[in-house]
């Protein structure tokens, strides 16, 4: 690092400079007693991220400085992560002497995939991805739970996973940026965008690997957890896994083994369908937030997880309705499990802190709480009569030497820096107890000393402690003569004097002693609790699991008690029959108004049944509810979780693609009609026999010709040449589709009452084509000024008498009604409304002269007369 001119190289100056000059793309955080200080551009950045004083170090601010409080660390941390800045943390190795220089070195380097807070969400996920040929291998690491997946998919599929799992950091090798940030950048997956970070191809060899991997986990082949030796993905995974290692200093022992992504049995809900259903939104209504009545982080964290990643393992489905129809059907074990989940903390997470060296006592104190709560855990579960509720905990190793341990150990409240003391609790160790015994005499001695001093002196004297001097005695300014010549004086304040004698010396000694001897045996102790959790990291995953895992299925069997949900039919068929179904976000959001359900059924397994269905009608009426509502409760049905209807039957399915919505993706050039393209092109080159297909007005974003011929081709291509019968629901607004002759297309459409007063919609599902669109009187509900509705029913009225020939003149049409008295007004038209609505038969004579001189008022400023 070079120093600005003139600025001189202290011994300080220069041990900062080492460690930047290792560290050029971080802010250097530099320990300087309490607080971590910032300095030259470091400062000046992290003052304006942080909005902190910026000082400096000399007269002339040649060396500007901006610091942070040691105990403050982290949460200034996570301002500066979620800025975007990598951070380097340089801490002291050595006690101050006031003689030499501390030593300090880096100790973590903090990114915005590895940063895991205490108080805070955020779970730090890491991405690695690596190009060959037409295949993208990509790792995928949650630095805050251990979970660790990889694999290799074709290139749009991989980006769709990426941006489903949201990683806030992605690797890649040198020379593949060019593949991947075009293709990213700007994308946002559920937690934002993402750091890009440059990494030597060599890293990701998938043979350097796979050995490395094998070898870190000491197992001969990456076939014992899912994964081929020769899959590029364990080059991916490798680079990842050493990233983390490397930024936290070895601090990866939470990272037990990789699993496949994507593994056989889980159905596949790609980044848009995600993303068009809102399934985990973290702002607004959503699938997760209705179904989560969990109790802890990690019950809440594994919900999200069977939501995005549903199974499709039959076996698996019916061990988890098992147990939610157990504790719906009685209230007592439901409440009680819901009871003893309430007192656990997030485990997974503190022992991933730990091992990751970055926890703090906090951490060790939630490790205790949670196994100090398991047995009761376990006894809700194990009492049951549900022979799969019991065997939720069947596989989790003993943990009651660990639990008595921390129990015994720890202090029942628990500081956030083991510097702070009182960690230990008292009566665990006689060693530590006798120093703090002889804290508490060293206090009484004080008063002891005191009062015979004042007794010996015949002075009022006063014994206290200052940081600077230590203990003293004071002697007030009236007693200034008759001090004793055994007193020292040590400092003069503005009341008197202050002294010591070799009496309180030895008390002084003593005591610092003492606080010496607490200090070295609660970090001796503190690290021996430390190695024993570490010990047991796996079985504490393993039992945290369990925990998320009986917390799912108790929020699961609340809300559907709460709800009246049903138990689902799960069997091999393609059948999707659903009876009552009703849509689980907005039958709990909107409760004004009771839900209207309806019936969803495709078969097609029944060559005489028609299972792509044709949904038309008005705007407003429910179409897309329905097309939503099918498929939540498939995504419902698939993750166990009963669904809310009055009867289902739904045979096992591989995936479902949605095309929900409009948006743009003006960042990638991607206009509204491109997105829509883009995805409805993945899902046609996926679908399959087993597929659900929901699709909502495909070809709306162009003009109305190519819409409907794109939208026509479409369900040509889903009834034609999907091989096998596939299901899908398209909703449309091209009434033209509805005469397409084809095998497998039935036409339902949404019931509209129709009276003298307008259009009520029922929200109803009706079998046949909608006649009309409704368009005008949806308009009409939506406060558009009555003129346009009425001019709008002209036009449609005068188009529908004119054929489809290309002789219609638009133009003329346009100018007959240009030429006419009144315009497009709306103040013409308040007018014409508040006229058109008195009644000269019910006014009085002073009423109707009002009336008159009112509205002449309003009509000559309409016209611009004075």
């Amino acid at each position: 690092m070079k120093l600005p001119e003139g600025v001189k190289m202290t011994p300080m100056l220069k041990q900062y400079g080492e460690w930047k000059d290792l560290y050029p793309d971080c802010l250097l955080m530099f320990r300087m007693g309490d607080f971590f200080e910032l300095f030259f551009d470091d400062a000046v950045t992290a003052s304006e991220a942080l909005d902190i004083t910026l000082t400096a170090r000399d007269p002339d601010k040649a060396i500007p400085m901006a610091g942070v409080p040691h105990h403050a660390l982290d949460a200034y941390m996570g301002r500066l992560i979620a800025a975007g800045y990598r951070v380097a943390i340089c801490d002291q190795i050595t006690e101050p002497d006031g003689k030499t220089l501390v030593e300090r070195s880096v100790v973590r380097v903090v990114t915005p995939g590895t940063y895991v807070p205490q108080d805070a969400e955020g779970e730090g996920r890491l991405a690695a991805v690596y190009s060959s040929g037409d295949s993208v291998s990509i790792a995928l690491l949650t630095s805050g739970t251990g979970k660790f997946e990889a694999g290799t998919f074709p290139r749009d599929e991989a980006v769709s996973l990426i941006l489903a799992f949201g990683p806030e950091e992605i690797l890649m090798p040198k020379g593949q940026e060019g593949d991947f940030i075009p293709m990213l950048s700007g994308e946002a997956g559920p937690r934002g965008k993402f750091a890009p970070v440059s990494r030597e191809r060599g890293e990701f060899s998938p043979s350097y690997g796979a050995d490395w991997l094998a070898k870190r986990w000491n197992i001969s082949t990456l076939r014992a957890m899912g994964l081929e030796d020769a899959d590029p993905a364990a080059g991916a995974a490798a680079a990842a896994l050493r990233y983390l290692e490397e930024t936290q200093f070895g601090g990866g022992g939470h990272v037990h083994e990789i699993r496949p992504i994507q593994p056989e049995g889980i159905l596949i809900l790609d980044h848009a369908t995600q993303a068009n259903l809102e399934l985990v939104e973290a702002v607004g209504p959503s699938l997760y937030s209705v179904l989560n009545r969990c109790r802890t982080p990690m019950g809440r964290r594994l919900l999200k997880d069977w939501i995005t990643h549903p199974s499709k393992s039959r076996d698996m489905i019916e061990f988890r309705q098992d147990c939610i129809e157990y504790l719906v059907s009685d209230n007592f074990p439901r409440k009680k499990l819901s009871a003893a989940l309430s007192s656990c903390g997030d485990m997974e997470r503190a022992v991933s802190r730990l091992a990751m060296k970055v926890g703090n006592p906090r951490d060790l104190g939630v490790v205790r709480d949670t196994l100090l709560s398991l047995p009761g855990v376990i006894e809700a579960t194990s009492s049951s009569e549900s022979e799969p509720l019991r065997s939720i905990f069947a596989d989790v190793p003993d943990l009651s030497e660990l639990r008595e341990l921390l129990g015994m150990a720890l202090s029942d409240e628990l500081p956030r820096l083991l510097s702070a003391g009182g960690v230990i609790r008292e009566g665990f160790d006689p060693e530590l107890d006798a120093s703090r015994d002889a804290i508490t005499h060293a206090e009484e001695n004080l008063k002891s000393f005191e009062a015979s001093e004042r007794e010996r002196t015949g002075i009022k004297v006063k014994v206290g402690i200052n940081r600077v001097f230590g203990y003293y005695i004071e002697v007030g300014k009236s007693f200034a003569d008759k001090v004793p010549d055994d007193y020292i004086r040590r400092q003069t304040v503005a009341n008197g004097e202050r002294f010591v004698n070799e009496r309180l010396k030895d008390i002084e000694r003593r005591v610092y002693r003492a606080e010496h001897e607490i200090s070295r045996r609660e970090e001796t102790l503190y690290k021996e609790i430390f190695s024993s959790v570490m010990a047991s990291v796996a079985a504490c995953q393993t039992a945290s699991r369990a925990i998320a895992t009986a917390d799912v299925l108790s929020s699961l069997a609340e809300v559907a008690y709460d709800n009246s949900y049903v138990r689902p039919m799960i069997d091999d068929s393609r059948i999707f029959s659903v009876m009552g179904a009703r849509h689980p976000v907005i039958e709990r959001t909107h409760t004004t108004t009771p839900f209207t359900p309806n019936d969803i059924s495709l078969d097609p397994d029944n060559a005489n049944s028609g299972c792509i269905a044709v949904i038309t009608g008005p705007n407003m009426a429910g179409k897309s509810t329905y097309l939503r509502t099918s498929a939540l409760v498939a995504i419902m049905a698939h993750m166990g979780s009963f669904v809310p209807a009055e009867e289902a039957r739904i045979g096992v399915i591989d995936r479902i693609f949605t095309r929900i919505g409009a948006r743009d993706e003006l960042s990638l050039g991607r206009s509204t009609f491109m997105v829509e393209m883009v995805e409805t092109a993945d899902i046609l080159r996926h679908v399959t026999a087993r597929s659900l297909v929901i699709l909502d007005e495909v070809g709306r974003g162009t003009s109305t010709y190519d819409g409907m011929s794109i939208a026509w081709a479409v369900l040509e291509f889903l009834d034609l040449h999907v091989e096998g019968r596939t299901k899908a629901l398209f909703a449309t607004h091209y009434h033209e589709l509805t005469d397409l002759s084809l095998p497998q297309l039935v036409n339902l459409s949404m019931a509209v009452d129709e009276s003298v007063d307008g259009i009520r919609f029922l929200h109803k599902v009706v079998e046949g084509p909608a006649d009309r669109s409704y368009g005008v009187e949806v308009a009409r509900l939506a406060g558009v000024p009555n003129i346009v509705v009425r001019r709008s029913q002209e036009i449609l009225d005068e188009l529908e008498r004119e054929s489809l020939s290309s002789d219609r003149n638009l133009g003329a049409m346009s100018k007959k009604y240009a030429q006419k008295e009144i315009f497009f007004d709306v103040e013409r038209e308040g007018v014409i409304e508040e006229l058109s609505q008195c009644d000269p038969n019910q006014m009085t004579p002073m009423e109707a002269l009002d009336m008159v001189f009112r509205l002449r008022q309003k009509s000559r400023g309409i016209l611009g007369l004075k």
